[in-house]
């Protein structure tokens, strides 16, 4: 779960997540401006010093509960120190005590990598073209690249920094749009054009349109404010214009679960009424409002059993050969 969290919100490289150790040569916490940011130092593909990997408060709450973990595994108060067994290991002839290991034993990324395919084992991914999708890290990788940049709209050369990437060419062509993106794009661009009345009036705006608009964007949505559905996490300009329904900055909450069933039935009878006014578009909008809704609904059902999993605790039993 630490390599799966690490992976999808850093872009992290899996020998530069097997590095991640108990020293404080590694694991870094700073307080800039009253607020904590955590981090951890490692050695990046292609690099022969150490920088700098920015996690969240949340990978940092994972990375304690592997440390309680694996000092009940040791019965001890303390992880011991292991040889790092991946490639490059001859960069890290020390031993130490690294987070990524089990019975006095370091893992590599074979082993890794199938943990996290038994952990997500529920889950199916797939292309358009419904290919069945084998998750790895470097698919995470990618992923983690296009949010960045086309979603949550990062700076190109912010990104580059985060994925440690020299080139940003490759930068480019890690986070180049995917083909959904291209089309709910397009097919936005038409909605809106077809919702055009008078090109005139919608291209000639009087100052005071102008003046209201302005206003509008500058308008900040405040941290951790309860919106429809759940909670949102940002404090920069609304992207959405408060429209909240399926905006990424938004964390579903599954104490707001009855809000989004009301979005449902509403969506209904707005799609009846406005398609016996013959507004096309209005009809689209309402059916888009229903699956936003139901996308979300579908993200609080694993939120809970995320809550579930995590209350788990496994009873492990090693047999001596």
């Amino acid at each position: 779960m630490l390599a799966v969290d690490v992976f999808t919100t850093t872009g992290a490289r899996l020998n530069e997540l097997l590095q991640i150790n108990n020293t404080k040569g590694c694991i870094q916490i700073k307080k800039v401006k009253d607020k904590l940011h955590y981090s951890f130092r490692a050695v990046p593909k292609g690099r022969d010093e150490v920088e700098e990997f920015y996690i969240s408060k949340q990978t940092m709450e994972y990375i304690q509960i592997v440390f309680r973990m694996l000092k009940d595994h040791y019965q001890s108060d303390k992880i011991p120190s292991v040889e790092y067994r991946d490639r490059r290991k001859h960069m890290f002839t020390e031993p130490k005590p690294y987070y990524f290991q089990y019975h006095n034993i370091a893992l590599k990324d074979v082993a890794l990598s199938t943990c996290i395919r038994f952990l997500l084992h529920s889950l199916r991914f797939e292309t358009q073209e419904r290919t069945p999708v084998r998750v790895k890290s470097h698919l995470l990788r990618y992923a983690f690249a296009t949010e960045a940049v086309q979603r949550q709209k990062l700076p190109i050369d912010i990104v580059a920094k985060i994925l440690h990437q020299r080139d940003l060419k490759v930068t480019g062509y890690y986070s180049a749009p995917t083909p959904t993106q291209v089309a709910l794009a397009i097919g936005e661009l038409h909605d809106v054009i077809a919702s055009y009345v008078d090109i005139d009036e919608a291209i000639l705006r009087s100052p005071e349109e102008l003046q209201k608009e302005l206003e509008e964007h500058n308008s900040k949505v405040r941290v951790f404010n309860k919106v429809l559905g759940g909670t949102c996490v940002t404090d920069y300009v609304c992207p959405t214009k408060m429209a909240c329904l399926g905006c990424k900055a938004k964390i579903p909450e599954p104490e707001q679960e009855h809000e989004l069933h009301e979005v449902i039935e509403l969506s209904k009878d707005m799609e009846k009424r406005f398609a016996k006014m013959g507004l096309d578009v209005e009809v689209k909008k309402a059916k888009e409002m229903r699956k936003q809704a139901k996308v979300e609904l579908k993200e609080i059902e694993l939120i809970k059993q995320y809550r579930k999993e995590r209350r788990y605790e496994p009873n492990i039993h090693l047999k001596e050969r």
